[in-house]
């Protein structure tokens, strides 16, 4: 059972690692980018091209995006930040947490 109980310690620890982490990034994005983000901010963001970032939002893969008429695709600013960095710290933290387990 301490074994148990070590890894769960462990776990609560990463686990408030990846909220500080994630706040951070969000923070630092949420200063730099409008409330009503365009297509061409998330292509600054994700790093890739105008096709592929209209291609995830033909296909809703962008969590709160709408297309709005005459103005075209407005993606939330939160909602998008907290998936897209969430994401990566989520896969971060997996990472760290399979390195931590111990092995017999």
């Amino acid at each position: 059972m301490p074994l148990n109980f070590n890894f769960e310690r462990e776990n609560r620890t990463i686990t408030v690692e990846a909220k500080e982490i994630l706040e951070k990034k969000i923070d630092a994005a949420i200063a730099k980018y409008p409330t009503g983000m365009k297509p061409y901010h998330l292509e600054e963001i994700m790093s890739c091209s105008k096709s592929q970032v209209y291609e995830f939002l033909n296909n809703y893969d962008i969590p709160g995006a709408k297309k709005l008429p005459s103005l075209g695709w407005r993606i939330p600013r939160e909602t998008f930040l907290a998936w897209w960095f969430g994401e990566e710290v989520v896969h971060k933290t997996k990472d760290k947490l399979k390195k931590s387990q111990v092995r017999y």
